[in-house]
């Protein structure tokens, strides 16, 4: 039976398959490759708002490797751990919790239910001490296209256990292109985990319109500064915040209207918080806390708005008063606690459902308490993650640009901006839409490649990519560089089976790819 995934797209390829073994991937790919059947592969499927468990071409084979979810070695003094792709975030921290472990799990906020391996290989990011995943990735196994196996290097020579200590190896370092690519399938992995910190103190400032661009500056020198004492910053505007706190309208989801003025200052008001929030944390030791928590104040003392800092104590004692006083004047403070539970969880490597929940923002179904499905429960969502430069006026240049093509598509812009090091911001914007509902998905759609592309040609471009982006990158790829890549690609693919066209192109001489093979899908699947 064909289904949609959360970009609204219709499922384009008909067998589904649940290898639990390297050996069976290996029998499968050979056997694929005898009968120049297509096939592509995910780790869980769960990859919300990229494109999930659907290929982005016509596809006969999908390998689902949920069932290959064994955590093969953990190696506790050097907080190394290996694992195979189907193993999520919730149950890697649920085995550390057993073992009582001093080693946390490097979340994200797609929650429980989300590969590791699987978003180690999108180099994603979070906001724990290790925040770019790949960055924690010491070796890798995989299948290659036409069956073979492949090693990282000191591994092939038998020092394996070097080649868990030693993330470089010998020689050309190739682990990093089964990142965003068709190379193979990654069917294990070691990664490094972050110690958990003696201390975690959570941060919040109010900014205002008028401060943002300093405030970008002041987050630059901060992490410059501080490295990773200081875990990454969120930097988000009222809208998105209000995105977390509030309902939108049932009549605006019907209508199609973004929120209006009116609706966002009230909520603004009501739930006390300004244009902008910074949300940010200090991992350590006692001794560094304090003294990075000094070093934070002082570099924002010009900022003249609200700075709460507090620590997962204060949280603990919060969550106990507001189980007993949910509303206190008035004012429910229950929901507010319960996010900074959620995050505080997050930051000592607890998964969360936290921001999960936003998919289901303008799903006119009520969200599940748990088990969150965004797929299964046809919340309709997209993301744009595009690397904004840490530099004033790009940042200033960055939100204008998405508040004038939101604008102009009547969407409510839900901004935030992430630091990844002290180089780079990766601004998220959730685009949600009403899956029930062609035309807004059509306009969801419509934004996306307006964002896509007038973005790049002011200098802001996504980090990584869905199915439904795949075909624009590749056409702005310089033709040096696809021949490049089509090179690699004939070497690790000859009969180009596997995932044609994901992140890498083919046999430049068969023409470009295309996203759908016939006129029904063409109808059914919006570009």
């Amino acid at each position: 039976m064909k289904n949609r995934n959360t970009l609204g797209d219709l499922q384009n390829f008909t067998l589904t398959h649940y290898p639990t073994s390297a050996e069976e991937i290996t029998k499968l790919v050979i056997d694929f490759n005898e009968r120049r059947e297509k096939f592509f592969a995910v780790s869980t499927g769960n990859n919300w708002g990229y494109g999930c468990d659907h290929s982005h071409q016509k596809t006969t084979h999908c390998l689902n490797l949920k069932h290959m979810n064994r955590i093969l070695d953990f190696d506790e003094p050097n907080g190394l751990i290996t694992i195979e792709p189907g193993v999520t975030y919730g149950q890697l921290a649920e085995f550390l919790k057993n073992k009582d472990s001093d080693w946390i799990t490097p979340v994200h906020g797609g929650g429980p239910d989300c590969s590791l391996i699987g978003n180690t290989l999108e180099r994603g990011y979070g906001i724990t001490p290790i925040t770019d995943h790949y960055q924690a990735c010491q070796g890798l196994e995989a299948i290659l296209p036409n069956g073979k196996k492949y090693n990282s290097s000191l591994k092939s020579i038998g020092q394996y256990k070097l080649d868990q200590l030693f993330r470089n190896g010998v020689g050309p370092y190739l682990d990093g292109i089964f990142t965003q690519s068709n190379f193979g399938i990654v069917t294990q992995m070691t990664l490094k985990l972050a110690p958990k910190s003696q201390k975690i103190e959570l941060f919040f400032v109010d900014i205002r319109e008028a401060d943002l661009g300093s405030i970008s500056l002041s987050i630059k020198i901060l992490k410059q500064k501080l490295g990773t004492s200081l875990g990454g910053i969120n930097l988000m505007n009222k809208e998105r915040l209000l995105s977390m706190l509030v309902d939108y309208p049932q009549k605006d989801i019907k209508e199609r209207k973004a929120l209006s003025d009116d609706f966002v200052k009230s909520k603004v008001k009501e739930q006390m918080i300004s244009d902008w929030t910074l949300v940010g944390a200090i991992y350590g030791d006692k001794e560094i806390v304090k003294a990075v928590k000094k070093i934070v104040k002082k570099e924002l003392r010009y900022i003249n708005t609200r700075k709460v800092f507090i620590n997962e104590g204060k949280i603990n004692l919060l969550d106990k008063i507001s189980r007993i006083f949910p509303t206190i004047f008035g004012r429910d403070i229950r929901s507010k606690v319960e996010s900074l539970v959620g995050i505080i969880n997050i930051l000592n490597g607890i998964p969360q459902n936290t921001a999960l929940k936003l998919a289901y923002w303008k799903n006119l179904n009520e969200a599940p308490d748990n088990n969150l499905n965004p797929n299964r429960d046809n919340c309709g969502l997209i993301w744009y993650a595009p690397l904004v430069e840490m530099h004033v006026s790009k940042v200033l240049e960055y939100v204008k640009f998405v508040r004038d093509v939101s604008n102009r598509f009547n969407i409510t812009p839900l901004i935030t901006l992430t630091t990844v090091d002290d180089l780079c911001f990766d601004s998220t914007i959730p685009i949600l839409f009403n899956r029930d509902d062609l035309e807004d998905q059509t306009r969801a759609h419509e934004y996306f490649n307006t964002l896509f592309k007038e973005g790049r040609k002011k200098g802001f471009y996504p980090y990584r990519l869905g199915t439904n982006s795949m075909p624009q990158f590749l056409d702005d790829l310089d033709d040096d560089y696809k021949k490049l890549l089509s090179d690699l690609k004939k070497v690790f693919d000859p009969n180009n089976l596997f995932a044609p066209g994901r992140y890498i192109p083919g046999d430049l001489s068969q023409g470009k790819f295309s996203l759908v093979s016939d006129e029904q899908d063409k109808k059914s699947q919006i570009i």
